[in-house]
């Protein structure tokens, strides 16, 4: 990766957060700690960040917007997006019965299911309205609360019809993932995740490049619930060899 493209989602992600560490971004992109450190210098002489002790910190002030509907959302990385899902599809055989979560990631991958005779159980608006247009695929919706900045449905009723399904692969995006497991930023959505990821016998992991190493506010689960990740490019090399380590497939779409 040349330093352009490098610095550039570094800047991307300092629109949602408002610290980068030096090690863990060194360890992400296989560069060493002085190559990162130049890339700070480049950052910081922009003035939209200043060298911190450890990393790089976003200039205070108003913080840069950070797309919060999931339509917003679902633009950032689209084309990486739907290359995970059409990977993710792939998995996917006729007669099975998925779980699909409320993810922009997870979404991405409907338009690649609608020839298949499957069932799908979903939390998602987007994915339901999706495949009532385009398939004779048969849904499940759990019921629940909208939660509109995900268009999903959450809260007890979504639990309880959870409770009394079980699906041969449970298809999940992330918040953030560090390798202590899988993470989410909303405390809403995780008692939701943490049971459709029980309800499948295999785990699907959807996440692109940018959710490594992004942490988590809440954390969903370990990484010994999850059987497979699939992403847009060679993971960092400390998960890289953490997955190898523990037996986790990874494919890169």
């Amino acid at each position: 990766m040349i330093a352009e493209e490098r610095q550039q989602r570094m800047r991307d992600e300092l629109v949602r957060r408002p610290f980068l560490p030096g090690t863990a971004l060194a360890a992400r992109y296989g560069v060493s700690r002085a190559t990162i450190h130049r890339d700070f210098d480049t950052l910081a002489a922009t003035g939209m960040a200043r060298r911190v002790r450890g990393g790089l910190a976003r200039i205070a002030g108003p913080a840069p917007a950070f797309p919060s509907s999931f339509n917003e959302r679902k633009r950032l990385f689209a084309a990486e997006k739907d290359r995970i899902g059409r990977a993710a599809a792939r998995l996917v055989h006729d007669g099975e019965t998925i779980i699909m979560d409320g993810g922009t990631t997870t979404s991405s991958m409907a338009p690649y299911l609608v020839a298949k005779r499957i069932n799908v159980i979903t939390n998602s608006i987007s994915v339901a309205d999706y495949l009532a247009d385009h398939s004779a695929i048969e849904v499940i919706v759990v019921g629940g609360s909208l939660y509109r900045s995900s268009k999903v449905l959450l809260g007890p009723p979504a639990i309880q019809t959870l409770r009394q399904v079980n699906a041969h692969r449970t298809f999940v995006s992330a918040g953030g993932l560090t390798l202590e497991g899988v993470g989410h930023s909303d405390s809403l959505v995780v008692e939701t995740e943490k049971l459709m990821i029980a309800r499948g016998a295999e785990v699907v992991l959807m996440a692109d490049h940018s959710k490594f190493l992004a942490g988590g506010t809440m954390k969903v689960c370990p990484w010994n619930k999850i059987s497979r990740v699939i992403t847009d490019r060679h993971v960092p090399p400390v998960f890289s060899a953490f997955f190898r380590r523990n037996g986790i497939a990874v494919t890169i779409a």
